[in-house]
């Protein structure tokens, strides 16, 4: 799935959090955006996600404006990872049914244990507990529990802040294998920069609300080169 944004508005009030953002985020790709806490990431994450509504402008998913599409419509198109993993009471058996049942889906278990192994995660999970797992373990099935449904865009909201840098290696690995293996559309804002910027196919920085940095790798790896660029500035931390 293609996202664009045409003159996106988003304001809290009388503060303007997303202001006249155009940007476009291409299928089947990974599309990382950075910056400043406050820049607001997070907030058009959500609004793609149909959890927000835009003050004003267009998103199309594929073409489509989103004014001519119901919410349950594009929810359903969606697979939303957060920062902080959230699994059900019971076993991870029944989280990762849950995704398929709600959306009437029939739940097939040869093709649950054929994803979890696929992406490096044993069947012998499927009887242990939610809080039995680590927080990492959980993410990683949070992620599973959403591809399940075959989603077209995976959005992603620094899912890997909560983990140590083991488990936030091993939750990339898994990102990466949703894009490759899967052809998913991928969103995901990160504050783990370094990292993250590893399985990019492209780049967003964002300040103040508008993107001042886009570019695949090459074009990344050129601005960073550039002496007081706007990129070099926040990959040394140096960015307000």
């Amino acid at each position: 799935m293609e996202i664009k944004c045409d003159r996106l508005r988003i304001n809290y009030g009388d503060t303007v959090v997303i202001d006249d953002f155009n940007t476009g985020f291409p299928s089947r790709e990974i599309n990382v955006i950075i910056g400043n806490s406050g820049s607001g990431k997070s907030t058009l994450l959500r609004t793609v996600a149909a959890l927000n509504d835009p003050t004003s402008g267009t998103i199309y998913y594929d073409n489509q404006p989103h004014h001519k599409l119901s919410t349950r419509v594009i929810r359903s198109k969606i697979g939303m990872i957060f920062q902080k993993p959230t699994l059900f009471e019971g076993t991870v058996y029944e989280n990762l049914r849950f995704g398929l049942e709600q959306q009437n889906r029939r739940v097939d278990d040869q093709e649950i244990e054929s994803i979890l192994r696929q992406v490096g995660i044993p069947t012998s999970y499927l009887s242990k507990k939610g809080n039995e797992l680590s927080v990492g373990e959980q993410q990683r099935i949070c992620i599973v529990r959403s591809l399940l449904p075959s989603p077209d865009l995976f959005l992603l909201d620094e899912p890997t802040s909560a983990l140590d840098p083991h488990n936030s290696n091993k939750v990339l690995r898994l990102i990466k294998s949703v894009k490759t293996d899967f052809d998913k559309t991928i969103i995901m804002v990160s504050h783990d920069t370094r990292e993250s910027l590893s399985i990019a196919d492209n780049v967003f920085l964002l300040s103040q609300g508008k993107i001042i940095f886009s570019g695949d790798k090459e074009e990344l790896e050129r601005a960073q080169q550039v002496r007081g660029s706007h990129l070099s500035k926040f990959m040394r931390g140096d960015y307000e």
